[in-house]
């Protein structure tokens, strides 16, 4: 596409808006104005950005129709700045973001053409169409767009391997340091990798005392200079070069591990390497040895620096198993399908499950397990494990004595089996029910309402005024929630019942606590994190929070060194959670669960709280701090009004233009009265859904038990959520509703591959046979626990068709350790078909 000229046309907002309208004689000021403009350049990959924030003044009865000026402006002008940076653009990508949308509408980078402005329309006036059917409007507060030039033959070039299913996110875990064995190189040379395969080695090998171990790595006494002499052997033994200035643990390990297996420990033990890194991971990133291993050698690595792990383990300061890469509380709790794990006496290791004796053999009159190792025997006796896990002597299964005794379930029955979906034990073919839920237990918690006003000089939103009101179900129930806590004590809510945060000190608006900060968002996450009482969980509720208020937060937190736990979906955040200590600290946006503005909360609950006034977001700047100003219609963003609230407002701006505008005590006056309407409209709530779900006793439809009503604070983030919990509470039956499968009822009992099914039907029409696949009336035919893709009955013989990516093909991936879309490794699929072919 060849470059429009600059001259050839003109690229002011008033001459695009003009036209947009069809009257150029229309001041197009009356319509938009730019409130914000900024850019940025990344010399190293060809790209600029420019921000620019626009606001619809006065919005008319189609303000969509103004788009498409704003838009064209926003591209020419993204261009223009990309040439006078020197790079000719030949991409462009387009975001738009308002604190009205769930998701920013974006258009994806593709070549610069006249359809770019249109994609970017059709799906603004899309979004908009649905907004108004809520009868509200995308225009009504300032909204942003991003216009991303980008010159791709400027980029860095690499080849993009495609193939594998998209990896899950890593999960982080934190490291136990203890549990490593630290020293610094002894030989001052690069060796820690070898130094710290030595030190894990013959910890596990030798067997000696803390004290011997602790003089070998230290260098003392008789054990002077062995470390340091083991370790440059075994450098010299596998043949790598002392100098080098790193050493890659997977080239090395490898032939480490088969000197000592072939050489070093033959008879002895063998030996497995497993490398975890620095993200705590649990799954590590390297791992070399066979499979019948019986001594793993755990090698930690950080910031370029190898640490062995010491014998006891616990590198993620938990029981780990190298089999299932997970954790575990105790090994009789571990998975009972770990193939590391014995099931008769409970025990987790490599050297597990037990090894039959010829020589010996006991029955268990308690558990009805058939021994063959007197040391499992004598274990399971000595743990009491005999009491905790038993054996059917009708079907074989060994069972959990607690997961079968709890919810009045007696016990193990043989055509049942737990289901992870509903959670209950049934019989496979039956199907799921929706379980009807019992009220939870009332536990004691914290109710915070916040919310932050933010200065307007920056496009970043940065608050200068905090306010939150804190008050418990206690304090609600006896009515002490809107008094002062200075002569009311309570353990829960703490010292203050009103507490705010600011730049400047202000007199007018009474609270319990003031705290003057040059950050009072920095001080505010101080005071939730350490200065309420550590005795309960904190529910923070801000009201649109999840776009805005806990956004802002987010931010401090994670300065705080704090990674929260998120619930979201696009750019609207539903909950965020942190524990500190043993309690965690909930935010929520309370508009998930009361959705109308914060202001239309006085009516709907009939509050008897002041009504949320107009403010003038704009004049919200440090130079107004101090002294009195006059805000115009324009510091209110009456612009963005809709008709009926503009008219409202020019009647309250004629009666208050002349009175003088006090930044600092506005600020509270504003901010807290918006708390309290926030926290009375929250427990008048809380009580309304409580009335209206409490049952008595005899009135549920699945229990006879009695409850007080649902505590929507507590239980639930969102209003459909909280309505669900009453119908499952209070009106659905014992398996009355179905859980339809995700792929319906119609579907098979078992999965086969298109390659698989096609084979079948060539195969029966070439050699004019039956095979009985997953379509069959019968459906598989079942061997011992696994079942055939294809079975011929008339001559008695199985077909198996394995595709190579799913059952791990030795010719496609040779790697035992590469890791498959099923999250498996290719060995441990075949080791997996190895078992079901022997069957």
């Amino acid at each position: 596409m060849q470059p429009v000229s600059k001259r050839a046309r003109q690229f002011s907002i008033d001459y695009l808006l003009a036209n947009q309208q069809g009257n150029g004689n229309e001041n197009s000021d009356r319509y938009v104005e730019r409130i914000g403009n900024s850019l940025w350049h990344n010399a190293k990959f060809n790209i600029v950005k420019t921000y620019s924030k626009f606001l619809i003044k006065d919005v008319p009865n189609d303000p969509e129709s103004l788009l498409s000026g704003i838009f064209n402006y926003c591209v020419d002008d993204a261009i223009e700045r990309s040439r006078e940076k020197g790079i000719e653009p030949d991409q462009l990508a387009c975001t738009l973001n308002s604190d009205f949308l769930d998701y920013d509408i974006w258009v994806p980078f593709s070549d610069i053409t006249n359809n770019t402005v249109d994609a970017m329309l059709n799906r603004c006036q899309h979004i908009a169409q649905s907004k108004k059917q809520d009868e509200t409007t995308l225009w009504g507060s300032p909204f942003k767009i991003t216009i991303t030039t980008i010159n791709r033959k400027g980029l860095p070039k690499r080849r993009i391997v495609g193939g594998a299913a998209r990896k899950p996110a890593k999960i982080r875990h934190q490291i136990n340091h203890a549990s490593l064995i630290k020293f610094a190189n002894p030989d001052n040379r690069n060796h820690c990798l070898f130094f710290s395969l030595i030190a894990a080695f013959v910890q596990n090998i030798c067997n000696w005392p803390g004290w011997k171990f602790f003089d070998y790595i230290n260098s003392r006494y008789g054990m002077a200079g062995r470390f340091v002499k083991d370790t440059h052997e075994l450098i010299n033994l596998i043949g790598a070069p002392m100098n080098l200035n790193e050493y890659d643990a997977e080239e090395w390990i490898p032939t480490i591990v088969d000197h000592w297996n072939n050489i070093i420990c033959v008879n002895q033990c063998r030996v497995k390497v497993f490398v975890f890194g620095e993200e705590g991971n649990y799954k590590p990133k390297f791992k070399y040895g066979p499979s019948d291993y019986d001594t793993p050698i755990i090698i930690y690595h950080n910031n370029n620096h190898f640490y062995a792990v010491k014998k006891s383990g616990n590198l993620f300061g938990k029981l780990y198993c190298l089999s299932c890469e997970s954790v575990y509380t105790r090994a009789q709790h571990h998975s009972i399908t770990c193939i590391a794990r014995c099931k008769n006496c409970s025990r987790v290791g490599p050297t597990y499950p037990c090894k039959s004796s010829n020589t010996f053999f006991k029955y268990c009159n308690t558990c009805y397990k058939n021994f063959h190792n007197n040391d499992c025997y004598r274990h399971h006796l000595l743990v009491g494990f005999c009491n905790r896990s038993k054996k059917c002597n009708v079907c074989g299964v060994i069972w959990n004595v607690s997961a079968n005794t709890r919810n009045g379930r007696e016990g193990h029955i043989c055509s049942e089996k737990f289901c992870n979906t509903c959670g209950d034990f049934h019989e496979p073919k039956r199907g799921c029910f929706i379980k009807p839920l019992d009220p939870k237990e009332r536990d004691s918690y914290r109710i915070i309402a916040f919310d932050l006003e933010t200065m307007q000089q920056t496009t970043v939103h940065e608050p200068n005024f905090i306010s939150a009101k804190i008050s418990c179900p206690d304090c609600i129930i006896n009515g002490k929630w809107q008094q002062s806590l200075h002569t009311n004590n309570c353990n829960i809510c703490g010292q203050h019942r009103t507490i705010t945060f600011s730049q400047q000190p202000f007199n007018n608006t009474i609270v319990d606590k003031k705290i003057v900060n040059e950050s009072p968002l920095a001080a505010f996450v101080d005071w939730l994190i350490n200065g309420l009482p550590q005795n309960c969980d904190s529910i923070v509720f801000s009201h649109f929070g999840g776009r805005f208020d806990m956004v802002i937060t987010l931010k401090e937190i994670v300065k705080n060194g704090i990674k929260p736990e998120m619930l979201k979906k696009g750019n609207k955040m539903f909950e965020m959670k942190m524990k500190i200590n043993k309690y965690n600290i909930i935010f929520r946006d309370t508009f998930n669960i009361m959705p109308m503005p914060l202001a239309s909360l006085v009516s709907a609950f009939d509050l008897e709280v002041e009504d949320k006034p107009f403010f003038p977001h704009m004049a919200n700047r440090p130079e107004n701090y101090g002294k009195a100003i006059f805000p115009t219609k324009e510091d209110y963003l009456a612009q963005g009004m809709m008709p009926e609230k503009r008219k409202h407002f020019d009647q309250w701006y004629e009666q208050q233009r002349n009175v003088p505008f006090f930044l600092d005590e506005a600020l509270a006056s504003y901010c807290t009265n918006d708390v309290e309407i926030l926290m009375s409209a929250l427990i008048s709530f809380r009580k309304e859904f409580m009335n209206v779900t409490k049952r008595g006793a005899c009135e549920r439809a699945s229990s006879t038990k009695a409850h007080d009503g649902i505590d929507v604070l507590r239980e639930s983030m969102t209003i459909a959520s909280a309505c669900m919990r009453h119908f499952r509470t209070n009106h659905l039956k014992e398996d009355h509703l179905a859980l339809v499968p995700e792929r319906g009822y119609d579907t098979l009992n078992g999965n086969q591959s298109l390659l698989a099914l096609k084979f079948f039907n060539w195969y029966a029409e070439k050699f004019n046979v039956e095979i009985r696949n997953v379509h069959s009336e019968e459906g598989e035919k079942s061997v011992g626990n696994y079942q055939l893709d294809g079975w011929v009955e008339e001559e008695q013989y199985g077909i198996e068709v394995n595709g190579c990516v799913w059952h791990g093909c030795p010719v496609c991936f040779p790697n035992e350790n590469t890791i498959m879309p099923s999250g498996k490794t290719a060995g441990y699929l075949r080791e997996h078909d190895k078992k079901r072919y022997n069957l």
